[in-house]
């Protein structure tokens, strides 16, 4: 080894001592860059690839509720007894497609979303028999309600040929997603447009098993110019506000559902819900460890359902200027004009004047609060539990026979839990992922250390050759014309 390898150990040292400092104090910025370019929804990275093929399993419960007292019901005036069933637990997937990138940094795709059956994850089989109630017969007389007398006249012979009831007793297959005949939607078909949905069949998921059109067409902002928007939505059919409802109550506002932007804090976060056409907004809640991550859990609360006086920003989700108790969401303008209302499963966190007409509900928090839980650095969905109820209100008519006789009621009739949880493997990767940066950070800090030790040793052997040096020269005079000739 040469003698001027301390020398040489000192500036590479020192070198190193400065590039491990630099990238030490930039090592986060480079790893933030990286990270905001694989969250956004950009072909090619991480995001995209999850977004185009999800590697956690979702399901959708479905829970039917039975009335055993029908007759009852309708010859006395009773209060309904509801029996739940199930539930009857569905695999679902997502599938994109028509997917179409636009230059400013948005995205506009369609998604088909596919069920099956989980007999092993289901309390019931789909053969299973309820007693529900007659949604076509219901729904008209709810459409006809403004008709002329003449016309309810008409309609009433109708009914009483066909013979419709009240109530019917169908399979959960039938109910949920194969469809069962019905003459009066047949009927329909000759009566003014939306006295009738136009279907064929009745159930309430019917043609929505692989349909691509059904959920509409979404257009997304990527976050490639922004990562603060991606997820969220731009237009939905390609609209930025609906006529379903009034005012900014009709905006497509909020996140699509499945992506949020990153870095959130602990406020809220909003979802555009196609199925009731209008954005949510769940509300932090509490910190909670799903899978071993760290993540806040949002929640949608009584603000979400309430009526103008409880919450005045509600008052354009009051469809027709009519409001009612808080506790359920007016979706008859979204549904065909069906007076099809929307709520917590159970009437959880809703007004007594809705559970209080039925019997058999008992609401609670753990099993019919909707939220989502969020890792905050990346905005992961580590749990999720939406669960919503669809009623349906029974509107009493003094000249519509099949109403004239009951109670106007709020009646549930399904609700429905879709779920999906990280697994353990996937936590782990993200709970590293966010320590990168402290792992990188403390890496290069250790080299900048070390180089410094380095410099410090190859110093300190620099030091004892020169004082070495400088005393041979001094005993000897000819010390320096030898070191001299040896150089």
């Amino acid at each position: 080894m040469g003698r001027g390898w301390p020398r040489c150990c000192a500036i590479s040292g020192l070198v190193t001592a400065v590039v491990g400092a630099v990238l030490a104090l930039t090592f986060p910025l480079f790893y933030h860059a990286i990270l905001n370019y694989e969250l956004s929804l950009q072909k090619g990275t991480l995001s995209y690839k999850l977004w185009d093929e999800p590697p956690v399993s979702m399901y959708i419960k479905f829970y039917l509720f039975n009335i055993t007292n029908s007759e009852d019901v309708v010859n006395n005036q009773a209060k309904p007894i509801l029996r739940q069933l199930g539930p009857y637990t569905f695999k679902e997937s997502h599938q994109r497609v028509n997917i179409q990138p636009h230059d400013n940094y948005t995205m506009t795709y369609q998604q088909r979303r596919v069920w099956h059956f989980v007999e092993e994850l289901s309390n019931g089989t789909l053969r299973d028999n309820i007693t529900t109630l007659n949604v076509p017969l219901v729904g008209a007389t709810y459409t006809l309600r403004f008709q002329p007398l003449w016309y309810k006249v008409g309609f009433n012979r109708i009914v009483k040929l066909l013979g419709s009831q009240m109530f019917v007793t169908k399979n959960a297959s039938q109910l949920l997603f194969d469809g069962y005949p019905d003459p009066l939607l047949e009927l329909g078909k000759r009566l003014p447009p939306g006295t009738f949905p136009p279907f064929d069949k009745f159930a309430w998921f019917y043609q929505r098993n692989n349909s691509d059109s059904y959920d509409g067409v979404f257009n997304i902002f990527t976050g490639a110019d922004h990562i603060n928007k991606m997820g969220e939505m731009d237009l939905w059919n390609y609209a930025p506000q609906t006529n379903y409802y009034e005012s900014y109550c009709g905006m497509v506002n909020g996140s699509f559902g499945e992506a949020w932007a990153p870095r959130r804090n602990k406020t809220n976060i909003s979802m555009y819900i196609t199925d009731i056409c209008r954005s949510v907004t769940l509300d932090y809640e509490k910190d909670v460890v799903d899978a071993g991550v760290s993540s806040y859990r949002f929640a949608a609360n009584e603000k979400v359902f309430s009526n103008a006086t409880d919450h005045p920003d509600n008052w354009c989700f009051c469809s027709g200027g009519v409001c009612n108790p808080s506790g359920v969401g007016n979706s008859s303008t979204c549904r065909f004009g069906a007076p099809v209302f929307v709520s917590y499963p159970h009437y959880y966190l809703a007004d007594p004047y809705y559970i209080n007409q039925v019997e058999g509900l008992s609401p609670k928090k753990d099993l019919h609060q909707f939220y989502i839980d969020l890792e905050p650095e990346m905005a992961v969905p580590t749990s999720v539990r939406a669960r919503l109820q669809i009623n349906i209100l029974i509107e009493p008519d003094i000249d519509i026979e099949a109403v004239r006789n009951v109670n106007r009621m709020f009646l549930p009739l399904v609700w429905f839990e879709i779920s999906a949880d990280l697994t353990p493997d996937l936590g782990f990767w993200i709970n590293f992922a966010n320590q990168l940066p402290m792992y990188g950070t403390a890496t290069f800090f250790a080299i900048f250390c070390l180089s410094l030790v380095g410099v410090a040793v190859s110093g300190v052997f620099l030091v004892k050759r020169r004082s070495r040096t400088h005393a041979i020269a001094s005993a000897d005079p000819n010390s320096k014309e030898s070191d001299t000739t040896d150089s």
